[in-house]
């Protein structure tokens, strides 16, 4: 994504500068008049992807250590009691951490006092904290609501200028705040029930403004703290004055997050991880990737390794005389691949070939080779440890590790390759390769413009990770606001704004793709995130590396 802005989120319409899709529209839907208040027509049909609403939370006991909570996106713990002391880590909205001592340090420039909290840092004591947080109104919600410890900690989707409201809408608010209304839910009811009725893609087109959409209604009811027209206990904090239901329109393309769906009013609606309320018929699904990367020196895999990028790649054998030879080295993977080691070669022998067979190997699969090679006709061959079948070496990305050049590494230290050219990342511990997977650089590769990296580059270098971030919304435009990419999930920032995070929004792993981070799935970043240093303490929401907190990891971009 492109990234040429940082900033802070403070509330559901703060912005971090990110990686963000280089193409940005302009255009913003026009506030409609008021109408009648005629109830809205929709069934209440079971989505087949709707999330069960939990049940209230439990009281909680009282805990024993005594916590500060976060009622903000970005609660900043600094290094000392003093708000020009440098940040080192944030809360997130809802989410809680022990206190050293139950009272605090000191108040200069914080008149709730500055509060120690574990294992190191200051947390300011003001309207964004609360020193109940078993009891406060928003963190009992967010309780229920919360950031799971899953994979994907989150649904995504693609608005299409869907409107955020602070409490459930009736039917008139529904018409006033969104253009030619009943004609949008028409159609989608003519689709349910022509999908219900059995009728294909071919025999009713879904119209573009429901493309993508699920288009069937959730079951859930709506959570109790939304009762009665009730506000988003978000909005009673950070908006106490303008308890209106509309509270802001997401720009078209930007994504949402969502944590719950239910059904009321007549419409399906979406929870955002502020509580917000998004009309589920305006998000088009954006399911992230199942593709994962491979850990090494498990189950016996060891590099070289070949990765299928692109399209599905074809299997060869190779013939002598007409006889398929299954293998005529009986060549197995080294036990350890020493980095820069090059294949063992086999003559171009005048009396066999490669024969392409029916096989293929799948796009982002991977295939452990063996160590040997085999040139012919000008076109180099590598053999695989599937019996008898060998890869063309222009068909895979092939990884064989490489040595900490210029970084000098403390015994086992973790860094992690990346290449751009390649689009490959490989996590080492020391010499040792633990992790590796296909990754999305920047979409201009090495562009220069003036000498200078073009936009939509990644930036080649050794870096120490600097942030680490569970979620993070990105924009390419933060005082604008016009698009955005919603809790981006294990962000780990390596040269501001620069960051390895993981990529909801596609597939082409391998491929130049972002605005200049370092996209990965969903499933790798996690697994990276959980892996580099400094690690994340407990109750916290991001880190900063330095200090008491350990340096970052390397990062070496080539």
């Amino acid at each position: 994504m492109v990234a040429r802005w940082i900033a802070l989120i403070v509330s559901i319409s703060a912005w971090a500068a990110g990686c963000a899709d280089p193409s940005v529209p302009s255009e913003s839907p026009a506030t409609p008049p008021l109408v009648s208040s005629q109830p809205l027509a929709s069934s209440p049909v079971t989505s087949a992807s709707a999330r069960v609403h939990p049940s209230p939370p439990a009281e909680p006991m009282p805990s024993p250590v005594p916590r500060i909570g976060s009622l903000t996106q970005d609660a900043y713990i600094r290094a000392r009691p003093d708000h020009k002391a440098p940040e080192i880590g944030t809360l997130d909205l809802g989410s809680t951490v022990a206190l050293r001592q139950p009272s605090p340090v000191g108040t200069a420039g914080c008149r709730g006092g500055w509060y120690a909290v574990e294992p190191y840092g200051f947390l300011c004591h003001d309207g964004t904290t609360t020193l109940e947080p078993d009891t406060h109104p928003l963190m009992q919600a967010k309780r229920a609501h919360h950031l799971s410890d899953q994979a994907c900690p989150y649904s995504w989707g693609e608005s299409r200028f869907a409107p955020l409201y602070r409490s459930i809408p009736d039917a008139r608010e529904q018409r006033r705040w969104e253009p030619k209304l009943d004609k949008h839910l028409a159609a989608l009811e003519k689709l349910r029930e022509a999908r219900r009725a059995g009728a294909s893609e071919d025999e009713v087109p879904t119209p573009s403004p429901l493309r993508g959409v699920d288009i069937f209604a959730a079951s859930s009811p709506a959570p109790a703290f939304l009762a009665n027209g009730n506000p988003s206990p978000w909005a009673a904090v950070h908006t106490p004055t303008d308890l209106r239901p509309r509270y802001d329109t997401v720009p078209a393309r930007s994504s949402i997050a969502w944590t719950d769906e239910f059904f009321a009013e007549g419409r399906s609606w979406l929870l955002t991880p502020q509580l917000l309320l998004v009309p589920k018929d305006k998000v088009s699904i954006q399911k992230p990737s199942s593709y994962s990367g491979v850990r090494l020196s498990s189950d016996g895999i060891h590099l070289p390794l070949a990765f299928i990028r692109g399209q599905e790649k074809t299997k060869y054998r190779w013939e002598e005389q007409g006889v398929a030879q299954e293998s005529a080295s009986g060549t197995t993977i080294p036990a350890a691949w020493s980095p820069r080691a090059e294949f063992k070669e086999d003559a171009d022998s005048p009396k066999g070939a490669f024969v392409a067979t029916a096989e293929t190997w799948k796009r982002l699969e991977h295939v452990q080779l063996t160590g040997k090679a085999r040139w012919k006709r000008g076109k180099r061959y590598l053999e695989t440890n599937e019996q008898g079948r060998w890869i063309r070496e222009s068909d895979a990305v092939v990884v064989r590790g490489r040595p900490p050049d210029g970084l000098e590494l403390r015994e086992g230290e973790k860094w992690i390759d990346v290449s751009i050219h390649w689009g490959t990342l490989v996590a080492y511990e020391g010499s040792k390769p633990i992790f590796a997977t296909l990754i999305s650089p920047g979409l201009k590769g090495y562009a220069r413009v003036q000498g200078k990296p073009a936009k939509n580059t990644s930036p080649t270098g050794a870096f120490r990770i600097e942030w680490k971030h569970l979620t993070r919304t990105m924009s390419p435009d933060p005082e604008k606001k016009t698009y955005y990419l919603s809790e981006v999930p294990f962000t780990q920032f390596f040269h501001l704004p620069f960051a390895l995070h993981g990529a909801y929004w596609h597939d082409a792993f391998g491929e130049p793709k972002s605005g200049g981070c370092i996209n990965l799935s969903v499933a790798d970043a996690q697994w990276l995130f959980a892996w580099t240093e400094p690690a994340l303490p407990e109750g916290w929401h991001a880190i900063r590396s330095g200090d008491d907190r350990g340096t970052g990891t390397w990062v070496v971009v080539r």
